[in-house]
């Protein structure tokens, strides 16, 4: 079973090494067979788990950011069989990757899309995807702080883009961390946020200034990845234009 995906092999490029990773969006078409694909791609641990979960949706996620992982990981380890790549849970919910030794990979899911991004275990990176929604406007200004209420004053027609942003950019830095986001929401405060292009930003943060943040938008999500400012992304494809 196939679903629509887009695959972008990463170099990162840091002093003068170059550390290779793999984004994978994955879109739900809805014409997807749940078991069928769990029977296609889930190792026996995996399995174990997504027999516990009840409802539909949460099932759809489930495999959606499994499958999105499992490609994004078979590019860098090598590994054609999904099933022999498996990727369980840690303590705080965070994905972690079983027998490949080496690697790691960040997932975010939301609405019919899903991401996963594979990278060396050395070189931290997380990545959200969110939805772009006016109805959350009001409640995503109540975590922001003034600068970034400020900074999203200043745009007259794409206040809801940005601070949709500013969320995306918070919950990757959460990821890279390893927290969630279960500690206080001023810790990942951003101080600059500056527009590179017509979708794409770039972010640093207040109290972790070893890590930057690079944010495109599209029309209907936001795509935030986090990792160490002075790694250089290389990247050709512009991602707004999928979002």
């Amino acid at each position: 079973m196939s679903l629509p995906t887009r695959l972008y092999p990463l170099d990162f490029t840091r002093e003068e090494k170059r550390i290779r990773g793999a984004l994978v969006l994955v879109f739900d078409d809805q014409a997807f067979s749940v078991n069928e694909l769990a029977g296609e791609i889930l190792g026996p641990i995996e399995a174990g788990y997504f027999a516990t979960l009840r409802f539909g949706p949460r099932q759809r996620s489930y495999l959606l950011g499994r499958y999105a992982a499992k490609l994004g990981l078979s590019k860098v380890v090598r590994e054609r069989d999904l099933r022999d790549i498996e990727v369980t849970r840690g303590v705080f919910e965070q994905p972690v990757v079983q027998g490949q030794e080496g690697f790691s990979v960040t997932i975010s899911h939301t609405g019919s899309l899903a991401g996963a991004l594979a990278y060396p275990t050395g070189h931290p990176i997380g990545i959200d995807i969110e939805v772009i929604e006016p109805a959350r406007y009001q409640t995503i200004l109540t975590q922001l702080s003034e600068p970034e209420k400020r900074l999203i004053e200043t745009s007259i027609t794409d206040r809801y883009q940005i601070a949709t942003a500013l969320w995306a950019a918070k919950e990757a830095l959460s990821k890279v961390l390893t927290t969630g986001l279960m500690s206080p929401i001023q810790i990942y405060n951003l101080t600059e946020f500056q527009r590179l292009d017509s979708g794409t930003w770039e972010g640093l943060f207040q109290n972790f200034a070893q890590y930057k943040a690079k944010v495109w938008i599209g029309s209907s999500y936001a795509f935030a990845m986090v990792f160490p400012k002075r790694s250089v992304l290389g990247l050709d494809d512009d991602l707004s234009e999928v979002l």
